[in-house]
């Protein structure tokens, strides 16, 4: 027999929130006179990022020294969260639908992201950690990154829930995949409308066992 919904899990940018990383690449320009290019090869090109995701540099400080190794300038922890700041916008209406589901399910937030940006969640976007808290976590928590089914796995195992028992919510098809292959259910997100459609099919499914 299927098992009933417990877990819920988010995907945060281009969920949660709008992410335009050109933002942040014009903000970083304008405080160190790098080029963009530069800026983009240097971090968002190159193996940084995938690596901070999947767990190198578990200590925030010891990322930022890197990233400031790699561009070349000394960003100050603060720099680096107004940087990110500038590429993320609230999608209250998705917030709310999050905020709705509490009491029936079991949130958690799971973002592909490095041990400063996790450490910065609380001041980066206050309502969402309210929402989610305590089950807000980046990739690196888990020392994977999606897709890699592992790292659902991780976070399920975690928390003590089955795979049958959880769904991921995201906007990459591949991290939907990854999730399903670990035996979640999975939703790839579009817009609010699709999303609460889906929601509310999977959960009269729930509330019709």
């Amino acid at each position: 027999m299927t098992e009933r919904l417990r877990l819920v899990v988010f995907d945060l940018d281009d969920v949660l929130v709008h992410f335009r990383p050109p933002r942040r690449l014009d903000y970083l320009h304008a405080l160190t006179g790098l080029a963009r290019e530069h800026l983009h090869e240097s971090i968002w090109a190159s193996d940084f990022e995938p690596a901070a995701e999947a767990g190198a540099w578990p200590d925030p400080d010891d990322y930022l020294d890197e990233f400031n190794k790699r561009i070349g300038y000394r960003v100050t922890v603060q720099q680096w969260i107004e940087a990110r700041r500038a590429a993320m916008e609230l999608r209250p209406e998705v917030l709310d639908v999050a905020r709705s589901l509490r009491g029936r399910v079991e949130l958690a937030l799971l973002t592909n992201n490095g041990s400063l940006l996790k450490r910065s969640l609380p001041d980066l976007v206050p309502d969402v950690c309210e929402v989610f808290a305590p089950r807000v976590h980046a990739s690196c928590d888990f020392n994977a990154r999606k897709p890699d089914p592992i790292v659902f796995t991780r976070l399920l195992e975690h928390y003590g829930v089955s795979p049958e028992q959880a769904l991921h919510i995201d906007d990459s098809l591949d991290y939907v995949n990854g999730a399903i292959a670990a035996g979640l259910k999975g939703v790839v997100f579009h817009d609010v409308h699709s999303l609460i459609e889906a929601l509310g099919q999977l959960l009269s499914t729930d509330r019709g066992k």
